[in-house]
This record gives C-alpha cells, structure tokens and sequence, in this order.
C-alpha cells in the first residue's frame, strides 16, 4: 500500500498464513493441498491484484483489455480467437513466460506473445499444451493490478448436446466463415470447447477479482442467469469483487427505424440506450447479487481512442468536410461504407474508410467527424472519444473500488481458499466415521483469529449483507453505510461524509456524531438479526474512526486521512491512494 505501516501489516498477515502453513505440514498427505493454499495464499498478499476479464466468447475481452492499457497488446479481429490466459503484469522490460500443462514453463522473446495466445495455423498443436501466457510490460496501470484475459466461457449445462459454436454462444452473432474457422481452430489444437471454457472459469477461480462482460443483444445465455451459468466459478463473485461490463455498446449505432420517436442518428447516443439496458441487467435479482454495477462500454472506441495514429488522424481531417447527414447515411450501410472504390460525398479511398472503421467502428468515425468540426485539436478528439467510449469511467471504478481495498480483497480470497481445503479435510473425516485432525482445528482457529483482528473484514461482511439485500435500513443510513465502509473512497473526510479539505476538528466533530448516531440506531427492539449485527459492526468502525482522530495530532500531522484501526486494518490504504469518484 505504499507506506511502512501497511507494508507492517501485509507482512504480519503473510506471517499468520505461513505459519498455518507450517502447522498443515504436520498433518501429512492429507494436509497438504491446505498447506499449498496458505502459502499460495501468503506469496500473494505483496503482488499487485489479479483482476479477471471473463464472458463468453467473442464479447470484446481483448479489446477491452487493450482500451484500459491503452496499448494494442491482444489480439482482436472478426477471426480471432484467443486460445490461452494471457496474464498482463508490468515489467520494466518486455518478456513473454510460457507455461505448459505439465508444470513446466519456458521465456520467449516479447515478440512472440501474440502468436502464442491466438489463433494461428502454424501454431494451433503447440498452443494446445498451453494453460497460461504471462507477458510482462511497462504499462502503469499494471502497477496496480495484473490483468487476464481469459479465452471465453461456454455453459455449464448441456456439455454433450451442443456443438461446438453453440456452447461458446458464437452461434447467436457469428458468420459462417467465423464459425468454420472456430470449429478448424480447435481440432488443430486438440482441445475442446469445454476445455477452453474450462480454463476460463479456473481463472476466475483464481482472480481475485472479475470484469464479466455482457453481450449487448442479452443473449440467451446471459438471461439464464450468471450464476447458473458459471457454475462453480461464479461461486465467489460477489459486488466487492465483480464488475459486469455491457459491451460493444457502439454496434447499438446508428438507432433502428423502428424505434420510438425515430431518433436523429446525427444526435443519437447508443450509450445511453446501453446505460438503460444495463439498468435493466441490475433489476435481475441474479445479476445485483454478484455486480457491483453494470456499466457501458465501447471497448473498440476506448482503444481507438488512444491508438489513432496521425495517417488515420489525417484520413479523419479530411472525412469531416463531408456533408454530416450524407456520411451518416453512407456510415448506416457498414459494408459498402468500407468496401466500395467510390462513395458520393465522402472524400476518402476504401482503404481509408476500411481503416476508420477498424479502428474506431461506425460511431466512432461520426463522432470523431462531428468534434472535428467543432474545432477540437487532436488532443481533444482523444479526450471526447475515450469519454464517450465509457473505458475512463470504468477505469477510475476499477481503482477506486478494487484498489482501494485491493490487500483485502486478497488476503479474503486467501483465507477462502484455506477455508475450503480444511472443509474438505472435515468432510473426509466424516466419511471415514472419524474426528477431523488436530491441523484442521488449529488452522481454523488461526485463521479466525486473523479475521477478528483485521477490522476490514468485518465490513467486508458488512456490505456483503448489503449487496445481498439482507439489510432493512433507510436509504441515507444505506448511504452513510457505505461511506462509512469506504464504497465512496476510504480517506476519513470521505467516509465520514465531509469534503476533501475537512478540518480536524471537522472530522472528530462528524465522527462522534457517527458513533452515537449508530449506538442509538443498535438500540432499536424492532431491528431484525441481519441489520443488528450490521448497525453493531458499522457503530464499531466508527468508534476505529474516532479512536485514530484523537491519536493523531490536532493538526492531522498524524495521518487524519487514514484509519488507525490497529495493525491489520488492511481495508485503509493511505491519501495518496485515493482517487477521484468516476
């Protein structure tokens, strides 16, 4: 987290774990698999968080992942199909690790990384010995997260009864070349639809956190419901975890004929109609219990954004001299807007066209052609078209929501799956008619213990129950709920509801309000258990407030901007981590 205080308290919660660790290997074979979890789950704490890009197949992952690094490192096409997990983690120099099905793993130079994860005829039988691709590069933001782009998911319902294209859901939008090339792309490689949703969901067991990204069309298999869907996988997405992505949302451009109130395509935007759609997804009771949100975006234009290049800026100068509703015109037929030698009114070669349109898809280019017009510089075309794209906004989320908390969200994910190996150990004593080892107790203990210091997770279950809809409070103590628990930004005038620059006396002012206000609140006969333990938790993290204002120095000298919650309050990353709301 930056500062010798939260470097002190990853290293005491790795100390925890690997001495749990050391406590499993005294219970032999059958303990082992617990004790490669809590080792697994130590070595993890210091690394930047694994943040999952999932959905099904052909769902723009890879253009996603390219937007948000602003750097054209997956590859994207009409035919493309990435075969393997790309793990995306910064690097000073750039290196490409390849690691095999048998444990192995091998460096190859940087430049190969993209034949080793997409489909390519030369290369189809060596991929399919592959589970993972790790590419390490100079991006910033993989200071801060490490990013994986996952293959594709199928359905974990009819494995045997679907083709090929129809259990990845590539049937539902794809041409038949695509479909045949998908269909020639796994047989080459040797492996299975099943086995590339396999792979996909495994890193989604893995991540520590997950974009899941939605089809704009709601297909069938989004409206089952994303859990069912995931299966197992999704058994750990929750919203302190898992944002869901509705994406392609510029393919909703130019607006059907059919709408209401035929809308002027000149004036049109699809992503608000996505941003409505996406409220909708929220309103499913299966999707607003593992989502944070849902939100907009346009994948292709975000990357495009960044990623114009100064013939394609020139190509685009010369395109906004034409008349704007006869390039609107020519834009609503995609085809022969790319595809003709010549086209009335619009001043550019096909290739241009063909260019534009690859780059920024058909609303990008009416867009870029319309702020071009209003006199924007070529700085200002990037900064309006990566706005619209909804990729910045996404962005800021993902700092604000998953790197504010990013330590305990691992730390969570790390006892999980120490939680789940000592199940299984309970379970096989079961079985066998006999008492569960000694380890499995004294790990348990241990690790409860660990939670019970660690005052971040007690709000982690506090908005757990939130987001679950167990909670029957108000909405302005729903409000002063998450701020106190540090969904609106985990700095202390953040969370006690007061601006940035919010006094010291400010502060303790607003945070002995906050603890007598929820201290009455426990007091209510009438609370049912779910919101009782709720109010306790939140009159406590108050109190953690008010105890850090009055340690600090009247003059805030002291940190003011962090919770002292004692030492392994991991939830409360210092002022500098703070970023602004989205």
């Amino acid at each position: 987290m930056g500062d010798a205080e939260s470097e002190y308290e990853l290293a005491a919660a790795a100390e925890t774990l690997l001495t749990c660790a050391v406590a499993a290997d005294g219970g032999g074979e059958e303990a082992a698999p617990l004790a490669r979890a809590l080792r697994r789950a130590a070595h993890r704490l210091a690394p930047p968080l694994r943040l999952a890009v999932a959905g099904q197949i052909k769902r723009g992952k890879s253009t996603l992942v390219n937007a948000l690094l602003g750097e054209e490192v997956a590859l994207t096409g009409q035919l493309e199909l990435t075969y393997t997990v790309s793990e995306l983690r910064y690097d000073e120099q750039r290196s490409v690790t390849v690691h095999h099905r048998d444990g192995t793993s091998r460096a190859l130079p940087a430049a190969e990384f993209r034949r080793m994860t997409a489909r390519a005829d030369d290369a189809a039988a060596l991929l399919g010995d592959v589970t993972r691709v790790e590419y390490g590069m100079p991006n910033r933001l993989l200071l801060s997260f490490r990013l994986a782009d996952t293959p594709g998911l199928g359905s974990v319902h009819g494995l045997d009864s679907r083709g090929t294209q129809d259990y990845l859901g590539i049937s539902a939008f794809a041409g038949e070349a695509e479909q045949v090339a998908l269909r020639q792309a796994l047989a080459a490689s040797g492996r299975t639809a099943q086995d590339v949703h396999g792979d996909s969901a495994r890193e989604i067991e893995r991540a520590d956190a997950v974009l899941y990204l939605f089809d704009r069309g709601l297909h069938e298999r989004d409206r089952a419901g994303v859990r069912d869907f995931l299966g197992d996988a999704g058994s750990r997405l929750t919203p302190l975890n898992a944002f869901g992505v509705l994406s392609r949302c510029d393919q909703q451009w130019p607006p059907g004929s059919d709408l209401p109130g035929d809308p002027d395509p000149l004036t049109w935007d699809p992503m608000e109609v996505s941003a409505r759609i996406a409220e909708r997804y929220l309103e499913r009771p299966e999707v607003r219990s593992l989502f944070f949100t849902v939100l907009p975006v346009s994948g292709l234009l975000g990357a495009g954004a960044r990623l114009l290049t100064d013939e394609e800026l020139g190509y685009l100068d010369d395109l906004r001299g034409a008349e704007p509703r006869v390039l609107v015109r020519r834009l609503r037929d995609a085809g022969r807007f790319t595809g003709a030698q010549e086209l009335k009114g619009v001043p550019l070669p096909a290739a241009a066209r063909r260019a534009l349109v690859e780059r920024l898809g058909i609303w990008g280019v009416h867009l870029a052609c319309g702020a071009l017009r209003d006199g924007a510089t070529q700085e200002q075309l990037r900064a309006r078209l990566l706005a619209a794209s909804g990729v910045e906004r996404l962005r800021d989320l993902i700092v604000r929501h998953f790197g504010n908390r990013a330590a305990l969200i691992k730390l969570d994910h790390g006892v999980r799956s120490a939680d789940k190996e000592i199940a299984r150990l309970r379970l096989a004593a079961g079985a066998e008619g006999r008492r569960p080892g000694a380890v499995a107790g004294g790990v348990a203990a241990d690790l409860e213990r660990l939670r019970a210091r660690t005052a971040g997770f007690a709000e982690l279950n506090i908005l757990s129950a939130h987001y679950r809809g167990e909670l029957r409070l108000s909405a302005d103590e729903t409000r002063r709920l998450l701020a106190i628990t540090g969904e609106y930004g985990t700095t202390l005038p953040r969370r006690l509801g007061l601006p940035d620059a919010a006094s010291h006396a400010e502060l303790h002012a607003a945070a002995l309000a906050a603890v007598h206000a929820w201290a009455t609140r426990e007091q209510d006969p009438t609370l049912d258990r779910h919101s009782l333990l709720a109010v306790r938790a939140v009159r406590r993290s108050c109190e953690r407030l008010l105890h850090g204002l009055r340690t600090s120095g009247a003059d805030g000298s002291a940190h003011p901007g962090r919770i002292r919650a004692g030492r392994a309050d991991l939830a409360a990353p210092g002022p500098h981590r703070e970023v602004r709301e989205g």
